[in-house]
């Protein structure tokens, strides 16, 4: 099957509570896992897949300064949807209230933690499905 099917399925199906999330994984600091920069190269975002526990959310933390090889180092994954005291992360972005003012993304559906712009794919999957639908 090929990629765009399996995201296309991924797409459309409805989101069961009781399912897995999947999220994107990457970043310097996820053992095993490429460079998010290959995330953005890629021609296919398969190797980048992780399905992730029921009480998990996807997460993206762009650092607001570079590392010391002089790269913003983004970082995806999934994160428990719970912080360390129990409170619930809500979906959406903001600056992380440290020195570092890293922004992070919480979001709660299938491979909703990619790229800012259009991811590579969507346009095509888009246009099948409105292609579908007008028949």
């Amino acid at each position: 099957m090929s990629t765009a099917a399996l995201i296309l399925m991924f797409l459309l199906l409805p989101r069961d509570s009781a399912a897995n999330l999947w999220c994107y994984e990457c970043g310097t600091q996820v053992a095993g896992k490429p460079d998010c920069e290959e995330f953005h190269q890629a021609s296919a975002w398969t190797p980048f897949w992780r399905e992730c526990s029921k009480d998990s959310i996807c997460v993206k933390i762009l650092p607001a300064w570079p590392s010391e090889h002089n790269v913003l180092e983004t970082v995806r994954g999934c994160a428990p949807r719970a912080n360390h005291r129990g409170v619930v992360h809500r979906e959406g972005c903001w600056s992380h209230p440290t020195a570092s003012q890293s922004l992070v993304c919480f979001c709660g559906t299938n491979f909703c933690n990619a790229a800012h712009a259009t991811t590579p794919l969507l346009p095509a999957i888009l246009t099948a499905v409105f292609a579908v639908l007008l028949r």
